[in-house]
């Protein structure tokens, strides 16, 4: 199973809730964190916008080492996912799947960008932008999880 992980509105709030937070980034990240540990199956891919102006390795920063060492990478660039009809975010993660021979793995992706996803919805679960990843988002991913042999 590969997570495919954004950053604004999953691992913090998005917007003025960020701000009210005391503009603390990867406030939630421990939760995820915590939620992966029972899932050893689990790899990651960085999917956040993040990685257009960030260093590889400055992405991986606020994880714990066990976490990072299950971090597969990045997916592409804006303009090097797969071409309309597919959305952005969709199209940059259907495009790392193919670049790395992984096409038949299970995925799902942790976005509050619904709107970057036209085909493979299926995949995605939701976090509120203004809430992040909180105990719906959790529960959520869980099952998908759950629901494949590890």
């Amino acid at each position: 199973m590969i997570l495919f992980l954004d950053f604004d509105g999953v691992l913090h709030p998005e917007g003025e809730d960020h701000i009210l937070n005391g503009g603390v980034d990867f406030c939630f990240l421990p939760r995820l964190e915590a939620l992966l540990r029972e899932f050893t199956h689990v790899k990651i891919v960085i999917s956040s916008s993040w990685r257009e102006q960030l260093l590889y390795k400055t992405l991986l920063k606020p994880f714990s080492s066990d976490i990072r060492a299950r971090i597969l990478g990045a997916t592409p660039h804006s303009g090097f996912g797969l071409p309309p009809p597919y959305g952005k975010r969709e199209g940059e993660i259907l495009a790392w799947l193919q670049i790395h021979d992984a096409v038949d793995e299970p995925w799902v992706a942790l976005d509050d960008a619904y709107w970057q996803f036209d085909h493979c919805k299926d995949h995605l679960v939701m976090c509120g932008s203004f809430v992040g990843f909180d105990d719906k988002a959790s529960a959520e991913l869980r099952a998908r999880f759950e629901g494949v042999s590890r």
